[in-house]
């Protein structure tokens, strides 16, 4: 490892986490560099390039690397902060998002702060290991989900831009029993919900496409995790019948 370029001072993480709510609330942060972070997130210590996080989300080395970048402006217009310049004057932009480094093979890598891997746990955006159901998933966004990764079982990763989809078409309402996380706790709920694959991905042997709409629900944890009591798990309708049945008990 050759030097490490890192900020003399990081933002803390709910200015992480005001930033990206307001970004996107502008509808100033894209599809891409969600896809960029998830993937940078769930890279082995939040460590990884430009050439790897490309191989995930489905683009060019330079196009993450544009992408990384122009975020990490953003976000630095947003909080107020100006990062630390380079030798010739210019800003390193990506520093926002990351300290980073020359490997032995002369490629950039990129390790994410702390704080930013935190913010986007408290946004939703991601989900702590623990909190993984079997089958769910969180990959990049050319909508193909399959890719076996081993944690405490094997799990797949979750394609945001399919979730995206899915709760955009249905809402963040749960499919079976309706509850609304943003009607119970305000703002802090706005657009959380589990997403819930109809056929289990732990079932599939080969990469696939999937649809967000015929393929995927919104369900509430409650409703997941009851989903997934059985094995095989139960349909969105089963559990359905079981509230009709001793829901009103």
């Amino acid at each position: 490892m050759g030097r490490i370029y890192r900020l003399k001072h990081i933002p803390a993480k709910e200015e992480y986490v005001a930033a990206l709510q307001s970004l996107l609330k502008q509808n100033r942060l894209n599809d891409l560099q969600r896809a960029i972070l998830s993937a940078q997130y769930w890279a082995p210590d939040h460590t990884a390039g430009a050439a790897e996080l490309g191989k995930t989300v489905g683009y060019h080395l330079i196009v993450v690397n544009g992408q990384y970048g122009r975020l990490g402006h953003l976000i630095a217009d947003e909080i107020g902060f100006t990062p630390d310049r380079r030798e010739i004057g210019t800003y390193r932009w990506w520093a926002v998002l990351a300290e980073g480094w020359y490997n032995e093979e002369n490629r950039f890598i990129w390790r994410m702060h702390t704080e930013v891997a935190e913010a986007l746990e408290i946004l939703g955006w991601v989900q702590r290991e623990a909190e993984h159901f079997s089958e769910e998933v969180t990959v990049p966004d050319n909508l193909i989900e399959g890719a076996v990764r081993q944690i405490m079982v094997n799990s797949y990763e979750r394609n945001p831009v399919a979730r995206k989809k899915c709760i955009e078409h249905f809402g963040a309402e749960c499919a079976i029993c309706g509850f609304n996380f943003s009607k119970m706790y305000g703002p802090l709920g706005e657009d959380y919900i589990h997403v819930h694959h109809l056929k289990p991905l732990s079932e599939i042997n080969e990469t696939y496409e999937v649809n967000p709409l015929t393929d995927l629900r919104p369900v509430c944890p409650n409703c997941h995790a009851m989903i997934h009591r059985k094995n095989p798990a139960l349909t969105i309708e089963q559990v359905k019948d079981l509230i009709r049945i001793y829901g009103q008990k």
